[in-house]
């Protein structure tokens, strides 16, 4: 009895054990994911890409798939139908992310980059026609019709979108957090140091300006004493603090007009 109750036991434990490490796998598998939005590929399939291009070469112009050059119906093949079929399918599982066409066999890239852009036409001649515009060659002298379909136009926004607007955006928000505000106090500190400067160089004080030349133009290296300064220079300050600068306009005029 004692025996079965701990055998009991163990099949207990080892199944809570077992539960565990069930949930510890699961955590680690989403923790993964987060740091990936999309599923890598494993491996480089250089024999599906090369039968990928006998495919594709077996089809007739891109564009005219589903429909003539005049803008006609076409009525592809059932081995066609099965050949378009299975390309679309491949083009959507065979997605590489950056990293790995940089690393991609060099003698194999150029194969990878030509099936891509055929893949994308073929999926482009599925579009919807929504327009049909005559247009004569220049060569022939013939009249022919540019199809304008559904998809087209789309992605070339989706592509300025994410490559032109979003950084954009990024690098306005990254500058806006990280820029130094000057507040209305720092600023009138600094217009007082600026005015001193201006004052010693028009004077000739050249232990002003030796000081200057010793601290630099920061107003933390400095202490700031009101009273050394005369009325104008008060009411400047008084007027910049405040946030009047109106009122420090007009006092500018009038000092002008005295002078004058």
């Amino acid at each position: 009895m004692f025996s079965r109750q701990i055998r009991c036991v163990a099949r207990s434990g080892l199944s809570l054990l077992g539960k565990q490490n069930s949930m510890r796998n699961t955590i680690l598998a989403a923790s993964t994911r987060s740091f990936h939005s999309s599923q890598a590929s494993n491996k480089v399939d250089v024999p599906a890409e090369e039968r990928c291009r006998e495919l594709l070469s077996t089809l007739p112009n891109y564009e005219y798939i589903f429909q003539n050059e005049d803008g006609s119906k076409r009525t592809p093949s059932d081995e066609e139908l099965k050949t378009i079929a299975f390309l679309n399918t491949y083009a959507d599982e065979r997605k590489l992310n950056w990293l790995e066409i940089f690393t991609y066999p060099r003698q194999y890239k150029d194969l990878y980059l030509e099936n891509d852009k055929d893949l994308g036409r073929l999926k482009a001649s599925s579009g919807l026609i929504i327009d049909k515009i005559p247009y004569e060659d220049t060569a022939t002298g013939e009249i022919k019709w540019k199809i304008v379909r559904d998809n087209e136009g789309t992605e070339g926004w989706e592509n300025i979108a994410h490559f032109l607007f979003v950084p954009a955006f990024c690098l306005l928000a990254a500058t806006l957090f990280w820029r130094d505000d000057m507040d209305v106090t720092e600023w009138a500190k600094r217009e007082l140091l600026y005015r001193v400067k201006e004052k010693a160089v028009e004077e000739g004080d050249t232990a002003v300006l030796d000081a200057f030349k010793k601290h630099g133009d920061k107003p933390e290296a400095y202490e700031f004493d009101l009273a050394g300064f005369d009325k104008n220079d008060d009411v400047i300050v008084e007027r910049i603090l405040s946030g009047e600068y109106d009122k420090m306009a007009k006092l500018k005029v009038k000092q002008q007009q005295q002078q004058q």
